[in-house]
């Protein structure tokens, strides 16, 4: 992925993790003047990138916007972005592309308070601020996007002549794996999966991946930590899913701590556990899985129906229908335990690593097929409509899955 380096400040913990000069900050942007030596990293999500760095992973999260139309523009020493005021996420107000400053120090602060507290969770490296933002308010993502479909980038130019400057920030840590949890749940809906991955290994590596995630939530807890739930507008707001657990062969690390909070609520502790399980996750039944197992949940904000009422999953046994189904349950049942027991299931670091491989081909060779971006993150609605709508013959699947093979050899 290539991107640019922008004039800023930094304030870092560990200098020497950072591969820029200390007023040099990496962004994700179109530049209006055509850059005289090209930086290239990999992509993480849609505004962030990881380096290879001293045998680890460096990222920098909240560097701008990957791809598509709304990417920030650099123009001379000025980033032109927006500023939307009223979203699901964090305090309700956005910077797009970056976080405010306040933002960006409090996930460094409790990312190094979950570490000290013996936490899984990354290295915090520091923070770089960007001094020169201009910003055009708009209400949300949808106003944004409207906006941008119906004016010209002349005319956008224009706007920002007039616009108001704010700072912005972005976070630097230093992690073990940049792959997220539901990433590998992904490659699960890949229909040659079973060609490649006996069934019941598949289920024995899905135990295992959800135990390392209900022992990392348990351990925040237990530490008087929530990873980042919080009522809003009579539903709720989070970050515990599997989104934001990272996982590689030794373990899974838990991530995105802006919003978490010392607070001892037994009952958003049960949701995050319950979220953890069900919330991002693509397989079938997985929510209902999840509720058999947590309880009934309470309703996301983001999920309220039109008269406030509470989606209702129910607090039945569940039963698997089809494999799909046992992949969820799988899962979720090894959230519970390690949750609940506070211990990861016991699996051989082989099967561990060749699981992992295949579902990571898997998902990729799947995006492929959907056509959606590869680093795509919390699409799982549209994930599952577009696998509903895919129709795959014998044949397409057996050339997809040698696609996979010829990826993994």
């Amino acid at each position: 992925m290539r991107f640019s380096l922008a004039d800023g400040a930094t304030e870092l913990m560990d200098p020497p993790l950072y591969p820029f000069g200390s007023d040099s900050l990496p962004i994700l942007c179109d530049s209006l003047v055509e850059e005289p030596r090209p930086h290239e990293a990999y992509e993480s999500g849609f505004r962030s990138l990881v380096f290879e760095q001293q045998g680890s992973w460096l990222k920098a999260k909240g560097v701008g916007i990957a791809h598509g139309g709304s990417r920030p523009i650099l123009r001379g020493g000025d980033i032109l972005t927006y500023f939307l005021n009223e979203v699901d996420i964090g305090d309700g107000r956005l910077i797009w592309g970056f976080s405010t400053i306040e933002e960006a120090r409090r996930e460094l602060e409790m990312t190094r308070e979950a570490r000290n507290l013996g936490c899984p969770a990354p290295t915090p490296v520091g923070l770089g601020v960007y001094r020169e933002v201009r910003v055009i308010d708009f209400k949300d993502r949808s106003e944004l996007f409207q906006a941008l479909a119906s004016t010209s980038r002349q005319e956008l130019l224009e706007r920002f002549a007039a616009a108001r400057r704010v700072e912005a920030a972005c976070v630097f840590l230093s992690q073990s794996t940049d792959v997220r949890v539901d990433e590998i749940l992904y490659g699960f809906l890949h229909p040659g999966l079973n060609r490649l991955l006996d069934a019941r290994e598949a289920r024995d590596f899905l135990r295992w991946l959800g135990s390392n995630c209900g022992r990392s939530l348990r351990a925040h807890h237990d530490s008087g930590l929530l990873h980042g739930t919080t009522p809003k507008g009579g539903g709720y707001m989070t970050n515990a899913h599997s989104a934001n657990h990272l996982v590689d062969e030794d373990g899974t690390y838990t991530t995105d701590y802006q919003m978490a909070q010392r607070r001892g609520d037994k009952e958003l502790r049960n949701m995050e556990a319950f979220f953890l399980a069900s919330l991002m996750n693509p397989l079938p039944g997985a929510s209902e899985a999840a509720a058999s197992y947590f309880g009934q949940p309470k309703p996301l904000v983001y999920s309220l129906t039109a008269d406030g009422a509470s989606p209702f999953f129910g607090d039945r046994f569940f039963q698997p229908s089809g494999q799909l189904e046992e992949y969820a349950e799988a899962f979720v049942d090894g959230v519970a335990h390690g949750y609940r027991k506070r211990e990861a299931l016991h699996l051989e670091r082989e099967k561990r690593r060749e699981a992992l491989l295949v579902a990571a081909a898997c998902k990729k060779e799947l995006f492929h097929q959907l056509d959606l971006p590869p680093s795509m993150q919390r699409g799982v609605e549209q994930v599952r409509r577009r696998v509903a709508a895919l129709k795959l013959t014998a044949v397409d699947v057996k050339a997809s899955t040698a696609r996979v093979e010829a990826d993994l050899a």
